[in-house]
């Protein structure tokens, strides 16, 4: 198993050493098992087959978390061609941009997200296949058939869009070689076990859930269960108490509001409760009877509760880390590393770090504030992308002629341990976990007549934009309504805000828009100095 190159190799080894065991369903359902799982696999192969996909040909996949998703994702990559995953949250214009951009020639589609497919819009799709029951929607005329092909290390797998907006499609190009060395490297931290029950939640077309749930758990024998609404508090609780799960993977956001909203007023009720967690020794006894609390919630039989994608809050990690009974574990890494490149196990965490580097991985902090002692994190390891699709010049940025990646965040480290900072450019990571990046939204706020510039910042967790009015169109906007200036332009921010949201997906928009009174301050090349106004 732990000698698998390619994800055809662990599919391999997993369907001959645990086919029996149930691998994968819905919340509340019947498993099927890897046998059943990998019978599917083929016959949508064959079907991929007969719609001419071949070897490296590019397939898409849009929709929620299911069964039928890692169906058709081991359909594609088992037989030499690459997955497209794409996020839900997408937007109609960002979907198209990224089914171009990947030159996909098919794509699966949920009948819930089947509204945002613009099949006039693609340039070299041929085919589109219901998700939900495997039938086709939409085909042209094939000429050719496709072909199987058994992947090779150094083959692509897959593409993760992290932007989908046109002039700055991201696809991030993983190997089987990146995937199979990842799954190598989680499980040296953390011994994955047969018996081990996963309830998936977050996307599995970010690579925090594909490779370290859905890809671990095919690895080792596991059982995944789908939670199939909005992960919001009283039906995933419900799912909670019928999966009684030993492992979840989430953001930070998770945790904190659950903290925040539930356990912290709890802790907080009455004025000697308030006085008791003055006392450290009073406030360790609270804080571990309340996360024995959130443990028995949780299902009472929780080992591995994975947190990622943002830093977690310090005062939710201290009650987690005083709390004892909880067992919580965070990590470190990018869609370009796939993702995982620093963790830490349960029984290793440390307060505000994210543990150690993971097997192979080396690591190098470049550019040392001598002061903060902080710079930027390089690292060189199996994991790391082949680049990013059909953008050399970008990949160029990000990976050295000798093989190390730039991550682009700022570190620190102490006795082993790194604890992330920041981010060294303008890349703002949103409360669940997604890339947000401002150049997209200013690019929504830009082409409307009123703005002639925009910069997006974050304040206090907040997307909030910075915007200089076009004078000529704001006087005309200004003249129609009769009250005061001040009014009118209160006004007009909130329905550019209206109509900038309309056009963003869920992760990326804005709570407020501030005036700029004056023009932005520029370099020698007119770029705005975006960190003078953070």
């Amino acid at each position: 198993m732990l000698n698998s190159k390619t994800l055809h190799e662990v599919l391999q080894y997993s369907v001959k050493h645990f086919a029996n065991n149930p691998l994968m369903a819905f919340v509340g359902e019947e498993p099927i098992t890897f046998s059943e799982f990998s019978q599917k696999v083929q016959e949508i192969q064959e079907i991929l087959v007969q719609r001419g996909i071949g070897y490296q040909d590019k397939v898409a996949i849009l929709s929620q978390n299911s069964p039928s998703w890692a169906i058709a994702y081991f359909a594609v990559v088992d037989m030499g061609a690459v997955a497209v995953p794409l996020l839900p949250d997408f937007t109609k214009e960002e979907i198209t941009n990224c089914i171009n951009h990947s030159d996909s020639k098919l794509i699966f589609v949920s009948e819930r997200l089947s509204e945002k497919i613009e099949i006039q819009e693609y340039q070299y799709i041929e085919t589109i296949i219901n998700l939900d029951n495997f039938e086709i929607s939409y085909e042209k005329q094939i000429q050719t058939k496709g072909s199987k092909s058994i992947p090779q290390p150094e083959d692509l797998a897959e593409i993760i869009y992290t932007s989908g907006t046109s002039g700055f499609s991201k696809g991030v190009m993983l190997t089987h070689g990146n995937l199979a060395s990842q799954l190598v490297q989680i499980h040296h931290i953390w011994a994955i076990k047969e018996d081990d029950v996963y309830l998936s939640v977050l996307p599995l077309s970010h690579t925090f859930e594909n490779s370290l749930g859905l890809l671990t758990a095919v690895m080792k024998g596991a059982s995944i269960y789908f939670h199939n609404k909005l992960p919001i508090s009283s039906t995933f609780m419900e799912s909670v108490k019928i999966v009684r799960p030993t492992t979840i993977l989430t953001v930070p956001l998770f945790i904190e509001k659950a903290y925040r909203n539930v356990i912290k007023p709890e802790l907080e009720k009455t004025t000697l409760r308030r006085l008791l967690l003055t006392s450290s020794f009073f406030r360790r006894i609270m804080y571990r009877k309340a996360a024995k609390k959130l443990y028995d919630a949780f299902g009472g039989r929780l080992t591995f509760f994975g947190i990622g994608g943002a830093k977690l809050d310090g005062e939710t990690e201290l009650f987690l880390r005083l709390g004892k009974n909880f067992p919580y574990a965070v990590g470190y890494g990018l869609t370009e590393t796939a993702p995982l490149i620093i963790g830490a196990n349960p029984f290793e965490v440390s307060w505000q770090t994210t543990g150690f580097p993971v097997k192979d991985v080396q690591t190098k902090i470049v550019d040392v504030n001598p002061e903060t002692k902080e710079g930027e994190l390089w690292v060189k390891a199996p994991n790391v992308m082949k680049g990013y699709y059909k953008n050399p010049e970008l990949t160029s940025t990000v990976l050295t002629e000798d093989g190390w990646f730039k991550t682009g965040d700022l570190v620190t480290q102490k006795k082993g341990r790194f604890e992330i900072k920041g981010r060294l450019k303008n890349v703002i990571v949103g409360a669940t976990g997604e890339n947000i990046y401002p150049e997209e939204i200013e690019m929504v706020l830009n082409q409307n007549k009123l703005v002639l510039e925009s910069v997006v910042i974050e304040r206090k967790g907040k997307l909030v934009a910075m915007v200089q009015f076009n004078p000529e169109e704001l006087e005309k906007r200004l003249a129609i309504y009769k009250e005061d200036a001040s009014k009118a332009i209160e006004r007009l921010k909130q329905e550019l805000l209206i109509v900038a949201n309309e056009r963003l997906n869920r992760f990326s928009k804005l709570s407020l828009i501030i005036e700029a009174k004056s023009e932005f301050e520029k370099t020698a090349t007119l770029k705005i100095k975006r960190y003078l106004y953070k």
